[in-house]
C-alpha cells in the first residue's frame, strides 16, 4: 500500500513539474507580445530602498 502511494506521488509530482516546464517554456516563445513598449517609472524614496512604479 505505502508503495502504492509513493508511486502515486512520484507521477503526480512528475506531471506538475512537466506542466511548469511547459509554463515557463511557452511564455517565452510567446508570439502574444509583438512589440515591446518602454515603461517610465516614477522614483518614490522607501524606508530601506527605492521604490519605483510605473508613471500614468
Amino acid at each position: 500500500m505505502q508503495k502504492i502511494l509513493a508511486l502515486v506521488l512520484v507521477i503526480i509530482s512528475g506531471v506538475m513539474l512537466f506542466h511548469s516546464g511547459m509554463e515557463v517554456y511557452c511564455s517565452m516563445n510567446s508570439k502574444k507580445i509583438v512589440e515591446p513598449q518602454v515603461v517610465k517609472l516614477d522614483r518614490i524614496e522607501g524606508k530601506y530602498c527605492p521604490l519605483y512604479f510605473p508613471t500614468e
